[in-house]
C-alpha cells in the first residue's frame, strides 16, 4: 500500500481501464462508471461497479481499483479544504457502504459530472467547478449513511510516506525510521499494520519496485543500475520483489 502525496485541490479526468494498486491519500476520491465494469475496493469492501454506479473513498482510507476486462469512468479527487462545509464528515466519519448501486437522480448526477469535467478541462473559474462538486458530494452523502471513524492516523501516515519517498533508496531499518520521526518502532509497526495494511518491509518493497518500473519503462539504464538505484541490496532481492509486486520479471517489461 502506497501513501500518495497529491498536492492539487481538484483532479478530474476520464480514465480508461483503470487499475491501481492499494493506496491512500489525504484527498477524497470518487469513481463514477461510464461504461464497462471496474472492481473497486475501499477499506476491505470490494464491489464490481457497472455503468451508473459510484464509489467514494474518504481521506486516509486504503483503496484500489482493477479492471477485469474494459472500463471507462470519471475519477474525481479533491482536497477536503476545497469543500470546507464537508470537512467534519470527511475527517471524523466514514461511509458504512462506500458504493452506490443506484443513484436517486441518475440523469441529474450525470449532467453535473459532465459540467464538472468540462469546467476543469476548459480551466474556467474555480468557483464553477466547486459549485458542481458541492452538489455532487451532497448527492453522494445523502445516499451514503456515515458512521464514526474509529481512529485517525493520517498525519503519521503522511510523515512516514514523506520520509520514505526521500530515503527509500537507502538502507533504513524500522528503528531508524521511528527514530527519525520521533515515534517508537512499535507504534510505527502498528501504523503500518492498521493504516497501510502491510508490513514495513512490504511497503519498502512496493515503492522500490514502483521506482524500478519507472526506470525500466522510461530510461536506458542497465538492469544492475536500476536494481541499486531503486534501493535493492542485490539482484536477487530485486527480481524477487519486483516479481511479487507485478507478477512478472523485470526483464519481461523490456
Amino acid at each position: 500500500m502506497i501513501y500518495q502525496n497529491r498536492e492539487e485541490n481538484l483532479f478530474v479526468k476520464v480514465t480508461d481501464n483503470n487499475s491501481y494498486l492499494a493506496h491512500m491519500h489525504r484527498q477524497v476520491e470518487i469513481f463514477y462508471v461510464l461504461d464497462g465494469a471496474i472492481e473497486v475496493t475501499v477499506s476491505g469492501q470490494k464491489k464490481l461497479l457497472e455503468k451508473g454506479m459510484v464509489s467514494v473513498a474518504f481521506p486516509n482510507v486504503v483503496h484500489e481499483t482493477h479492471t477485469p476486462a474494459q472500463s471507462q469512468a470519471v475519477m474525481i479527487i479533491f482536497s477536503t479544504d476545497f469543500l470546507p462545509d464537508f470537512s467534519a464528515e470527511f475527517h471524523t466519519q466514514r461511509p458504512r457502504n462506500p458504493f452506490i448501486d443506484k443513484l436517486s437522480e441518475p440523469e441529474r448526477f450525470s449532467a453535473l459530472v459532465s459540467g464538472l469535467l468540462e469546467s476543469v478541462q476548459k480551466n474556467t473559474d474555480t468557483r464553477i467547478a466547486k459549485g458542481y462538486l458541492y452538489i455532487l458530494t451532497a448527492m453522494i452523502l445523502s445516499q451514503t449513511p456515515l458512521i464514526r471513524q474509529e481512529s485517525t492516523s493520517g498525519g503519521i501516515c503522511q510523515d512516514i510516506s514523506n520520509y520514505l519517498s526521500r530515503h527509500f533508496t537507502e538502507e533504513i531499518s524500522l528503528s531508524q525510521l521511528a527514530d527519525a520521526l520521533g515515534y517508537s518502532k512499535y507504534h510505527i509497526s502498528h501504523i503500518f499494520k492498521e493504516s497501510f495494511g502491510c508490513s514495513y518491509s512490504d511497503y519498502l518493497r512496493q515503492i522500490r519496485s514502483e521506482h524500478a518500473m519507472g526506470l525500466l519503462t522510461h530510461s536506458s539504464l542497465s538492469m544492475t543500475d536500476i536494481c541499486f538505484s531503486s534501493g535493492f541490496s542485490s539482484m536477487r532481492s530485486f527480481y524477487r520483489a519486483f516479481s511479487a509486486v507485478y507478477g512478472t520479471a523485470p526483464g519481461a517489461v523490456r
